[in-house]
């Protein structure tokens, strides 16, 4: 395991997975008033209630607590990155379907609403995991949902270029923290290397959203002229009142008697060590020993997430600014993720052209994202088990290369089913994102500079989309061979930067042990006591690959 800072200069602490079967277990489920616990305003002590330094326990108990959060907390996670990513592909479908032509703008209208869209989201995530930091995601997230909600279903009324500015930007400010955020709740509950994965179904399940999307359009253009709407406003207003519906629904915890016992009502909690109520219940998510298994194992992981609450200071965010390493991180997500842009917001519009009518192109879109989901799942998986995230994450990114590849190179007149294939090996690419944050995440510390690094990166990817935008143009079109000539280089040079900074790790790694090990065991304890440097700039802090 990769050493990590040290908290208040004790040594890294280990654990055993064996089985100990002399332990006392206790069954008992806990009722609220049995844990003490700090005010929303007193965040730094929740991540350390249960947390016991000598604790023990085995394989089984641990995959029954990991088990227990995937299910009740992870799964409601992915209900609301689902919907989320409903609203935000469903402006591909509803393109194909005629928008701009209703509205009176083309491609190029569709570009500026995408640039527009993209500066303002990456403008409102910065200050997302402050505001999180603050007042706590289980409250922020909820209300975000059910804001954008509003702004999806208020599509039903723009009847010009003008109006599609407006709520592209309104439906940008109120996106633009949802992601930071679950990000930084979800290192609260997760292990370093249990973030890959679940990271992967993060986004996984958002390419299955945009597959979902593609499939649920087919069906609902065919309300064309219904109530005297377009097929594309009905496909927005759906959509929008489903988010506050999922909206409304993680917002149970406020009063959870005025709702009726389902399975899905359901709440975000503060933290895990924070008791919560399922509906009418008055009962924790764990037992005693449970709660502290939960606590523990993370806490040794990485003992940062013991301030995994603590707010967010002027110090943080001068480390953040200062750390090169995170820059090079920002810089791959901002080239890297620039692709995905174009190829998904034209992927409909150009199986269209390529023959096949506007409901047919929409459903072959849709398997595009069920690949990317699997493939997504089982190489996050797999980078997980074996480390070296770093190297995994380049198969999508030679993945999304070869589409392009073929987009540019097909023969002129290539059969229609020709340049599907070609289409669908570009945007089914597997999602390397995921991994690529929990990469990061790991090599950043403290937990503050963690922090304020996972709004900007999800800045990075949402700011690509501003020069992504303009890279397929009107001109270009339908085989956009000058953008996939651009593509082709985004893809190069994000394997390069990957490439560059896992070296960079590694080289770092061997300079610090090489002075680590000269140490005497004093000079250690004295640099343990008294060094200024923090968190990822530690001597003794070695960077995972």
């Amino acid at each position: 395991m990769s050493r990590q800072p040290l908290l208040n200069g004790s040594a890294q602490l280990s654990y055993t997975t064996a089985a100990i079967s002399e332990l006392p277990i206790k069954d008992e489920t806990l009722d609220i008033d049995e844990i003490s616990v700090s005010s929303q305003s007193d965040l730094p002590l929740t991540s350390t209630i249960g947390y016991v330094p000598e604790l023990k326990w085995t394989v089984e108990e641990e995959d029954a607590v990991r088990n227990k959060i995937d299910v009740r907390l992870m799964s409601f996670v992915l209900l609301m990155t689902f919907v989320l990513n409903m609203d935000r592909t469903n402006i591909s479908n509803a393109i194909s379907d005629g928008l701009p032509a209703d509205l009176g703008f083309d491609i190029d209208g569709v570009n500026k609403g995408t640039l527009v869209y993209a500066f303002v989201f990456t403008l409102f995530t910065l200050p997302s995991n402050i505001i999180v930091k603050r007042i706590g995601a289980n409250l922020w997230i909820p209300l975000i949902m059910t804001s954008w909600g509003i702004v999806t279903w208020a599509h039903v009324f723009i009847t010009d270029f003008k109006g599609y500015l407006i709520v592209r930007v309104l439906i940008a400010a109120t996106e633009a923290g949802f992601i930071p955020a679950c990000l930084t709740y979800l290192t609260g509950f997760y292990k370093t290397n249990e973030l890959a994965t679940r990271l992967a179904w993060f986004w996984g399940v958002q390419a299955f959203a945009s597959a979902f999307s593609g499939l649920l359009s087919f069906g609902i253009f065919r309300m064309a002229g219904v109530a005297g709407l377009p097929g594309w406003k009905w496909l927005f207003l759906l959509d929008g009142v489903a988010t506050d519906i999922v909206g409304f629904v993680a917002l149970n915890w406020l009063n959870p008697t005025l709702f009726i016992p389902s399975p899905l009502s359901l709440y975000l909690p503060t933290a895990l060590s924070t008791p919560n109520r399922l509906s009418f219940g008055k009962k924790t998510w764990f037992t005693e020993r449970e709660l502290q298994i939960a606590v523990t194992r993370l806490i040794r992981d990485d003992q940062t997430k013991s301030e995994q609450y603590r707010h967010i200071t002027f110090d943080d965010v001068k480390q953040t600014v200062l750390d090169t390493r995170l820059w090079t991180h920002l810089l791959i997500t901002f080239i890297g993720i620039m692709p995905n842009g174009p190829i998904n917001t034209y992927l409909p519009t150009m199986i269209k052209q390529s023959g096949f009518s506007v409901y047919v192109a929409n459903l072959l879109a849709a398997p595009t994202y069920l690949v990317n989901l699997v493939f997504s799942i089982v190489i996050a998986k797999a980078a997980d088990r074996y480390g070296n995230t770093s190297l995994f994450a380049l198969i999508g990114v030679t993945w999304n290369l070869t589409g392009f590849l073929l987009l540019e190179y097909l023969p002129v007149d290539a059969s229609r089913w020709a340049m599907y294939s070609a289409a669908f090996v570009a945007a089914s690419s597997p999602s390397w994102h995921g991994m690529q944050i929990a990469w990061m995440a790991s090599n950043l510390a403290p937990i503050g500079k963690r922090t304020l690094a996972l709004g900007a990166v999800i800045g990075a990817a949402n700011i690509c989309g501003v020069p992504g935008s303009q890279i397929y143009q009107a001109y270009d079109a339908p085989r956009f061979y000058h953008g996939n000539k651009i593509l082709i280089g985004l893809c190069l040079t994000t394997m390069t930067l990957f490439l560059l900074q896992r070296t960079r790790y590694i080289l770092t790694n061997k300079h610090r042990e090489k002075k680590w090990s000269s140490m005497t065991h004093e000079q250690r304890q004295d640099y343990e006591l008294n060094t200024t440097h923090k968190g990822s700039e530690r001597l003794d802090f070695r960077f995972r690959l």
